[in-house]
């Protein structure tokens, strides 16, 4: 019997890597572009490691409460956060010594040395509206503006009547057709890739190879070993992304005539 059980095959050692977005509320179509690159990141992997999709629950509150209990599961590895909730300073302090990377800027500053931001932080000095603002005062703020990626949000073309004067400044790029095919295949009904799809498809990538790694902790990895990503070589300084991209869009009036979703174009290339 022994001898059996020695042959055994032994069960497979769980990882988590937990995604903590908005699922629902006005925010929601940040969390459901994140969890369709997240899962595409995991599907190009062929990993093992599972996914951990967290609701903020829409507030500093919730989000911190949700960090704090990621914390203490020792089958999550790290976490990728989105939005104003889940970026806030309160959320992070709230996660402990757990690896967290910020996809975006929303105005986050690392507060511990755990928290890495995928952003240059040269985005929160270009942005004329505060860089935390709502989109629904976004929306009616007068023009012209430049804002971050709140301003990417399909939404914030349904609200604000007219888009001129508008740009949007973000270390992200705008996923190409072969990425937005791949992306459309990740799940039912999923809805065409936003600003940041790329930018939560370079974290996953980024720490499911960290997570591969056998020769240091996941932390380590992260703030040593640079990443070669979609939207270029990927390393960190005292928290930031060192020589970040920092990308500039404007609406695309004949796209948006057509209805068109995701009317972003680099802002050299806009149409008159």
């Amino acid at each position: 019997m022994l001898l059996v059980s020695a042959c055994a095959p032994r069960p497979r050692e769980i990882s988590r890597i937990a995604l903590l977005a908005p699922f629902e509320g006005r925010y929601r179509e940040v969390g459901y572009n994140a969890l369709y690159a997240a899962k595409l990141a995991l599907q190009d992997t062929y990993s093992s490691i599972e996914l951990l999709p967290v609701d903020d629950g829409g507030t500093v509150a919730s989000a911190a409460d949700r960090a704090h209990a990621l914390a203490g599961d020792p089958l999550v590895k790290a976490v990728v956060v989105l939005g104003y909730a889940a970026t806030d300073a309160e959320t992070q302090r709230a996660f402990g010594s757990l690896p967290v990377l910020v996809v975006g800027s929303w105005g986050a500053k690392p507060e511990t040395n755990n928290i890495l931001v995928l952003s240059n932080p040269l985005v929160d000095e270009m942005v004329t509206m505060y860089s935390r603002a709502a989109v629904t005062e976004a929306a009616r703020a007068e023009a012209p503006l430049i804002g971050g990626e709140v301003f990417a949000l399909e939404q914030f073309t349904r609200l604000r009547p007219s888009l001129e004067g508008i740009k949007v400044v973000s270390s992200g790029s705008l996923p190409d057709a072969a990425f937005s095919e791949q992306y459309a295949q990740a799940g039912l009904y999923v809805p065409a890739p936003g600003l940041l799809a790329t930018l939560t498809y370079d974290a996953f990538g980024w720490l499911i190879s960290a997570l591969q790694s056998s020769n240091t902790d996941v932390m380590t990895t992260l703030t040593t070993t640079p990443y070669n990503s979609i939207n270029g070589t990927i390393r960190f300084e005292e928290g930031y992304w060192v020589d970040a991209p920092v990308n500039q869009y404007v609406f695309d009036s004949i796209c948006l005539r057509r209805g068109g979703k995701m009317c972003l174009v680099a802002a050299d290339t806009a149409t008159p």
